[in-house]
């Protein structure tokens, strides 16, 4: 009896501990599609359109407090900086990222990786590649035209090359790699 009398109190004090964590769940409806807990990494978009990433410090009474971070690469390694506690109500949560999109510090701001994560087809669902071929087929068939002195402006080739453009600007509008917080998807927080 005196021997399990010290376990069982450290294994109460261990429960009590971790079950006194708020989880802060996104669903879509009733269907939770990720968890955060205390120290897991986040990232949202704010209402000003701006991206967070970090640390989940806290969750509470509707709010979330995180520490934003910084990797830095260079040859002799990666360097941290850490950022001080930053406080964000649920309701200034814009957006979050889908799976697989990864949002990194770059140029002065947290923004999406393109290098980084599962971004699978990003070039073709974006619609970069068909800008990039409409374009492309532009200015060379513009350039052949001028190379040859028989330039002349048909509606044919050059109405296909816009088409294909005007194809990847559609694509580009309706591209989002994050979810909008609605009706349809939502945060919760749910208290242990």
């Amino acid at each position: 009896m005196l021997k399990t009398l010290p376990a069982l109190s450290l294994l109460f004090l261990v429960s009590t501990g971790f079950s006194q964590q708020n989880i802060l769940e996104l669903r879509k409806g009733k269907k939770i599609i990720d968890r955060f807990w205390k120290g897991d990494v986040i990232a949202f978009q704010l209402n000003d359109k701006d991206w967070r990433k970090g640390d989940v410090i806290l969750i509470q009474n509707d709010s979330i407090y995180i520490r934003p971070y910084i990797l830095q690469f260079n040859p002799s390694g990666i360097d941290t900086a850490r950022f001080n506690v930053e406080a964000y109500a649920l309701a200034d949560i814009y957006a979050m990222p889908k799976k697989g999109f990864l949002i990194d510090y770059k140029n002065g701001s947290f923004q999406f990786s393109r290098s980084g994560g599962h971004v699978h087809w990003y070039w073709v669902k974006s619609g970069w590649l068909f800008r990039a071929i409409g374009l492309g087929f532009t200015g060379l068939y513009l350039i052949n035209g001028l190379i040859s002195s028989e330039l002349t402006i048909s509606a044919g080739p050059l109405a296909i090359a816009a088409g294909v453009f005007l194809f990847g600007v559609l694509l580009k509008h309706l591209y989002k790699p994050y979810l909008r917080l609605r009706n349809k998807y939502h945060l919760e927080m749910i208290q242990m």
